[in-house]
């Protein structure tokens, strides 16, 4: 037995449709998975960047008591680009909040984006 990879992050929303809007419009991602089972009360949304074959990010509403407390509590996920100082430009001009950066480190740029409800992204170019 061994673990293969990761799948699946989920980010808690307030509203799917309002998330997924932001993620589209804002950071150029897209639909992977969404599937309704009007039985269970559940929509399962899932979004990726365009192009990556890599996880994918589940946006899900809250579904337990509780989970309200999750909405923009994300722990830090990590974002490749090719081009940090671009990404960050672009994004700033779409209204992406830029918490940090862009920034040269020692092993490459990096920024700090946050989503719609405060979770935070870190952006990270690597030297090709």
């Amino acid at each position: 037995m061994s673990i293969l990879g990761i799948t699946h992050v989920p980010i808690v929303v307030p509203d799917q449709d309002e998330a997924l809007a932001w993620y589209v419009d804002k950071l150029g991602f897209v639909v992977r998975e969404d599937n309704s089972d009007p039985d269970q009360g559940y929509r399962w949304l899932t979004i990726a960047p365009q192009g990556s074959s890599g996880a994918h990010f589940i946006l899900m509403t809250p579904q337990e008591s509780g989970d309200e407390k999750r909405i923009g509590a994300n722990g830090m996920c990590v974002l490749a680009s090719d081009d940090v100082a671009a990404d960050c430009s672009a994004f700033a001009k779409k209204g992406v909040k830029i918490m940090d950066g862009p920034n040269q480190v020692g092993w490459g740029m990096a920024a700090i984006i946050a989503d719609r409800d405060g979770n935070p992204y870190y952006l990270v170019q690597t030297p090709s």
